[in-house]
């Protein structure tokens, strides 16, 4: 009768152990899962929201930013006189 206890309470021990990884392993995959989706989400949210990503465009064409501006032209002047300053500046 002492060794059916024995037996009864290793047999036991194993199903829990079984029960409790199987549980584990379920939750661990679980969280995984709910990150990748989160991931997901927010990089949609990002690239609707920076309007980088359009849903009404076709092909999902990628606009660029609303507020570009033409580039400042210099004076071609102001340049030559700077890079002359910086020549004798520099001993070059």
């Amino acid at each position: 009768m002492r060794w059916f206890k024995v037996a009864a309470i290793v047999i036991g021990v194993m199903i829990a152990f079984l029960v409790v990884s199987s549980v584990v392993g379920f939750l661990v995959e679980a969280v995984i899962a709910v990150l990748a989706v989160a991931v997901v989400v927010l990089a949609v949210k990002v690239a609707v929201n920076r309007k980088h990503v359009s849903w009404k465009r076709p092909d999902g064409e990628v606009r660029g930013p609303r507020y570009s501006r033409p580039l400042r032209r210099h004076n071609t002047r102001d340049v030559d006189d700077e890079l002359a300053r910086l020549k004798r500046e520099t001993g070059g």
